[in-house]
């Protein structure tokens, strides 16, 4: 037993897990807003009260910009300042290797088609 290898820590990979942990619970709440929105905007009366449902669909698109933005962002410093033995890893090698570029815009469209889609319910 007391032949057992131990790892040094590497600080970037607790960085790029806390980042993609973060991530999904963004992602969870994202959902959750949505729900609400479209719940509302599908099943309530929503006449007259279009500039009060308005605040949650930008707002919900604004969070969802902006932490997910963040934490892909976040990923991206932490696989930088992955030391030397991390990135001889395929996890490293297949982490580094997503297309962050793509995945933020993907983001930023995802966010504005969903506001789109409830502002077209809520307006019609």
């Amino acid at each position: 037993m007391t032949d057992l290898n131990t790892q040094p820590k590497d600080l970037s990979l607790t960085g790029l897990f806390y980042a993609i942990g973060f991530q999904i619970v963004g992602i969870g709440i994202a959902f959750l807003a949505n729900s609400v929105n479209y719940a509302f905007l599908l099943f309530a009366d929503t006449a007259g009260n279009e500039i009060a449902l308005s605040v949650p669909i930008i707002a919900t698109a604004l969070f969802t910009i902006v932490w997910v933005d963040g934490t892909l962002r976040s990923q991206i410093a932490n696989i930088k300042d992955a030391s030397s033995v991390t990135m001889d890893t395929n996890a490293y090698k297949d982490i580094s290797a997503q297309p962050y570029s793509v995945l933020r815009l993907m983001n930023l469209g995802l966010a504005i088609a969903l506001a789109t889609s409830q502002f077209a319910i809520l307006l019609n």
